[in-house]
């Protein structure tokens, strides 16, 4: 993957040139000797043809280097960019929203957000090796030309080698233990420096004790890291002892050659020239080792990301079954349960509920009720604990999740605020008609959103968010976004709205309410969508054919508004609270 991100071309020349510098860099000890044993013998021509290759050599591994340097930038970007592409697409294409409830997940992905600069860097690490394989070789080979005992040399680099994998994993565990404290400092920047926890900072006060706690998490991690690389970094200095040694005996032992005359000057210079390689191949091969084992770590992490997004997408195997369509009979729950994961209390507890083909049912509430809970469960974005969920006697269990959610339209109250053009933001509800501006501004119109086209200077066409120079929308307004970008999609089977227009004041999310009521009813008539309505606010429900009342993950009440009023139980008692509360 990451090759074929680089480029095939790149690639070899980075490979090709690679070899030819590190023979470069052995050739020119060789060249050393030439040129010494042909000055101590003043023999000129030895002398002058060592020069000029040593000169042409020198010449080559600079600019060959050089541009070797660039290619490996280029093909990093190049990697960079391709790993974080499959990252979004891997973390954004997972069906369900478990793993999001799950600390072990979050602590990977935030260690998999800063591998993604050590995976990108794997490719130049493989040259890297290959290289070093070829150096180490005729290092050797040159070593053993002066005398084979000194092919012991490299054996003295062993202990340095463990020792630098042994201190890499000290590190490695250190990094894995802390990183939800890692995540933690992430979140305290995020309410310092965002706009939203930013103003809250501000007027409570709590700004110097973010800063307190911050410093205090920032310190405790960073002892824990610091413990690890001082235990690190004494095992690597034990394994460099032992290779400092072998060096020093190496250079004495060969001087000692020289000057009882069983070696030339120019096996002295290039025995300390090649013991000087030896040295930077030991460290390069110790901080290749460590890097290769972050790269094993980073890619053990993403290969179980990708087994995760597979796994999930597959569930059990079955959920092939396309979605019926059109919708005949209705949505059922029976007895269904549910508890969110890492939890042990359920949320929802025995739910039955029909939503019949063709009907408006509305479920009211207190907050913590079971609302968005139930709505997530008619997404698929979880499974239910027990119980069992059908569409037209269809196991929704068994059914494709991209195939069912192709047939979903919805806005939710904690809508995503999409800081694109306004045709784009509304248009990413039915991706085929992105484009279709008239399409777009039919559906602003249908939710009460068409006076915010009429205000923008360029229309659809503006751009939202004030982080690329666009227009600030207040809250309504881009909940009004979102329920536009929920009533986009044509034919839906389903049509969900989870409290996407909490933020207007009752006056204005009634009139959009009864828009959306309206539109969805049209909808039903020739699909036979059922639509599912949540809200906390009991006035602007009353037009729903059923309206079912949760109360403590239960169904306590269900009926018409008119025969809930008359039955004076919750709904009646709290709809007579709100209408008293908004006059």
């Amino acid at each position: 993957m990451l090759a074929r991100a680089a480029g095939r071309g790149r690639t070899t020349t980075v490979i090709v040139l690679s070899i030819l510098v590190a023979c470069c860099s052995t050739f020119m000890g060789l060249l050393f000797k030439v040129l010494a044993d042909g000055v101590v013998a003043r023999d000129r021509p030895p002398v002058l043809i060592a020069a000029v290759f040593l000169a042409v050599a020198g010449t080559f591994q600079n600019a060959g280097g050089r541009y070797v340097l660039l290619l490996v930038a280029d093909i990093h970007d190049r990697a960079t960019l391709t790993m974080n592409r499959d990252l979004m697409r891997l973390c954004g294409t997972t069906p369900g929203l478990e793993h999001h409830e799950r600390p072990e997940y979050l602590d990977r992905m935030a260690l998999l957000r800063d591998d993604t600069r050590v995976l990108a860097d794997a490719l130049r690490q493989a040259v890297v090796a290959l290289v070093l394989v070829i150096r180490v070789l005729t290092t050797a080979l040159l070593l053993s030309s002066v005398h084979p005992v000194l092919l012991v040399l490299p054996a003295f680099s062993l202990p340095s080698l463990w020792t630098g994998a042994r201190s890499r994993r000290i590190v490695q565990d250190a990094r894995e233990s802390s990183a939800g404290q890692g995540r933690l400092l992430d979140h305290f920047l995020g309410l310092s420096a965002g706009v939203a926890g930013g103003a809250e900072a501000r007027i409570f006060g709590i700004g110097r004790e973010i800063s307190d706690r911050s410093r205090a998490m920032w310190d405790e991690r960073a002892e824990v890291i610091a413990r690890a690389q001082l235990r690190a970094s004494l095992l690597q200095a034990a394994g460099w002892a032992v290779f400092a040694i072998g060096y020093a005996a190496a250079i004495v032992w060969v001087v000692y050659r020289a000057l009882d005359g069983d070696a030339t000057a120019g096996d002295v210079l290039l025995v300390v020239v090649l013991a000087a390689q030896v040295n930077g191949q030991v460290g390069q091969s110790v901080t290749l080792l460590g890097t290769s084992l972050d790269a094993a770590k980073a890619i053990d992490r993403w290969l179980w990301l990708q087994d995760y997004a597979a796994a999930d997408g597959r569930g059990d195997g079955s959920a092939s079954v396309p979605p019926p369509r059109p919708l005949r009979h209705g949505i059922s729950l029976r007895g269904v349960t549910f508890r969110y994961p890492g939890t042990d209390v359920d949320v929802l507890h025995d739910v039955d509920l029909d939503l019949p083909a063709g009907a408006t049912v509305a479920v009211v509430g207190e907050n913590g009720a079971g609302k968005s809970t139930l709505v997530k469960l008619l997404c698929r974005f979880y499974s239910p604990t027990s119980g069992t969920i059908t569409v037209d006697g269809v196991d929704l269990q068994s059914i494709d999740v991209a195939a069912w959610r192709a047939q979903l339209a919805g806005g939710f109250q904690d809508f995503a605020r999409l800081e694109l053009r306004l045709r784009e933001s509304v248009g990413v509800g039915d991706l085929p008609r992105i484009d279709d501006g008239q399409a777009v501004a039919a559906a602003l119109a249908r939710t009460e959103g068409g006076d915010l086209a009429d205000g923008l200077a360029e229309g659809i066409e503006a751009q939202l968010g004030r982080q690329f120079d666009g227009a600030e929308l207040s809250t309504g307004q881009w909940q009004k976004v979102a329920v536009a970008r929920a009533v986009l999609r044509e034919a839906p089977t389903l049509l969900l709205l989870d409290e996407p227009s909490s933020g207007l004041d009752a006056r204005a999310e009634h009139a959009l309410l009864e828009r959306y009521t309206d539109a969805a009813r049209e909808v039903a008539a020739t699909t036979g969508a059922a639509t599912l309505l949540v809200s906390h606010r009991f006035s602007t429900v009353r037009a729903a054919d059923l309206i079912v009342v949760m109360d403590g993950g239960r169904v306590v009440e269900r009926g018409t508004h008119e025969e809930l009023a008359a039955r004076g139980g919750m709904y009646a008692d709290l709809y007579s609270i709100q209408a008293r509360a908004y006059g």
